[in-house]
């Protein structure tokens, strides 16, 4: 075996780094185990498993080449995801076959079998053999490699350590997060059936406590608050106390579980329709129902096909349709969700008060209590007239979205099927934050999965969303106001600010 300052990894297939054997071009970085228990598996949807027989497999065998399985992790490289790693060039090869590099940011101790990626030169490639350091000096940017494959060439670029950072996020993870979460980050986790509110689920890509705009994604910063100083009511504690480089890393992977979710919740979507059991059945169904009404009225008409044929029939439809339009499919869903998570970053993307925040006087109180009342904002639906959730709305039972079949359950739901009761705004304890910003942005952008509507460019004005926090905030420390229609009278607010 040759030593070389840099070793060679395979360049990924169609843009991906694999971290496991389930790419021809990959190799296993990460294997960990769960202790004795049975090994650590991710769940596909139900939406998955509905499908017919090709089309399931196909999905699941998308998944698994694209995001790997919990022990053997896929890095897809079109994904907006940071898996660490060190970026550098290569600035010459020395006689005893170092190389000397220029790393693109301070590299610290670098350690022996730390893998790397080379992303141009003739180690680059899919048929490339992995490679790894054997030794760093630090003082002369000298490196040397275990080489199974030719020696790299000035100005050739690779990164090491490539993936590390997601290997570290999913070992913080399993340790501290899965047991409410679930492996899969479906919420589901041994301990999640428990709770009440539900552990959330990444997998619809999507957060109830953002500083971004409606529609948008959660961002790092959102994602590294909620996990350093968890969500205030619930069971999410704080994990301040884990290292700076833990929280990054977890951050990292909960987005790439998140991700992984919403990529197989818009696959499955895009197939249901054609090729899931279910609405095969119903097409089924509804074919010999016709097929008796015109045999009842005597009526010439061909007999429909059984479910089996029509299933097997599907299954012939699908081999056609994977191969022709799949890949378009495929494509296209990576495109939205790249753009997606990479404009939750974007600073246009946050919600920034266009003006300070309005005094806290008693004149803005009340106005905030008036838009609170009135039909502009109709708070007081959910949140009850004296701001204690108790308004009319936790005693209608409410359609499930997109379906005129309701809830079996009086009240209000989020997008994850839970049942929600309004924030007691009287405790003084909001599950986004306790800053006025954090009242700002849930007003102006809603809470997003839930009924909680936004206010903000349309119902109301910057100045009047902030007399409306003023009114909330002010809920805690005032004599409880007496239930009154909008605009009637109410128990006089304390005539002092109250801090």
């Amino acid at each position: 075996m040759m030593f070389f300052k840099i070793s060679p990894f395979s360049r990924p297939c169609s843009a991906r780094h694999a971290f496991g054997g389930l790419l021809a071009c990959g190799f296993t970085l990460l294997s960990l185990g769960c202790g004795a228990g049975p090994p650590a598996e991710f769940k596909f949807r139900a939406t998955t498993e509905d499908l017919i027989s090709d089309a399931k497999k196909s999905v699941k065998a998308t998944l698994n080449d694209s995001f790997g399985t919990p022990n053997d992790l896929v890095a897809w490289e079109r994904l907006p995801v940071a898996y660490g790693g060190i970026n550098g060039t290569v600035e010459s090869v020395t006689d005893d076959k170092s190389i000397v590099v220029k790393l693109d940011e301070e590299a610290g101790k670098i350690k022996h079998g730390t893998g790397v990626v080379w992303l141009t030169g003739g180690l680059s490639g899919e048929k490339s053999k992995p490679s790894h350091v054997a030794i760093f000096q630090n003082e002369t940017s000298q490196l040397q490699l275990v080489n199974k494959g030719e020696s790299p060439a000035a100005g050739d670029r690779f990164i090491l350590g490539f993936g590390e950072q997601l290997q570290l996020g999913r070992h913080v993870y399993m340790k501290n997060c899965m047991h409410c979460h679930g492996v899969t980050g479906d919420g589901a986790g041994p301990t999640g059936e428990f709770l009440n509110p539900r552990p959330r689920d990444y997998r619809n890509g999507q957060f109830k406590f953002t500083s971004t705009r409606a529609g948008e994604k959660a961002n790092r910063d959102d994602l590294h608050r909620i996990v350093a100083y968890g969500i205030p009511g619930t069971y999410m504690p704080s994990f301040l106390l884990l290292g700076d480089k833990e929280t990054k890393a977890v951050i990292e992977y909960v987005r790439w579980l998140a991700i992984r979710g919403e990529f197989e919740k818009r696959l499955t979507a895009e197939l249901s329709s054609d090729y899931s059991e279910k609405s095969i059945a119903d097409s089924t169904a509804k074919a010999n129902t016709a097929y008796a009404e015109k045999q009842k009225n005597k009526e010439e008409a061909e007999r429909p096909p059984s479910l089996n044929k029509a299933i097997k029939t599907a299954n012939g439809e699908f081999a056609k349709f994977a191969k022709e339009e799949l890949p378009a499919v495929i494509e296209e869903t990576v495109d939205i969700l790249a753009q997606a998570w990479t404009r939750a970053e974007e600073a246009d993307s946050i919600i920034v008060p266009t003006v300070q925040r309005v005094e806290d006087t008693v004149a803005s109180r009340e106005r905030g209590r008036l838009l609170y009342m009135s039909d502009k904002t109709k708070c007081y639906t959910c949140h009850g007239e004296t701001g204690r959730g108790d308004g009319g709305a936790t005693e209608d039972f409410w359609p499930k979205p997109g379906s005129t079949e309701k809830y079996a359950n009086r009240g209000l739901h989020d997008e994850w099927g839970n049942q929600l009761k309004p924030r007691n705004l009287t405790l003084g304890q909001y599950r986004g934050g306790r800053r006025p910003v954090d009242l700002f942005r849930r007003m102006y952008a809603g809470i997003k999965g839930t009924p909680m509507p936004a206010f903000g460019g349309t119902a109301l004005k910057d100045e009047e969303i902030w007399d409306l926090v003023n009114f909330v905030m002010s809920l805690p420390y005032s004599r409880p106001p007496s239930p009154a229609a909008p605009g009637g009278n109410m128990a006089k607010l304390d005539e002092k600010p109250a801090h």
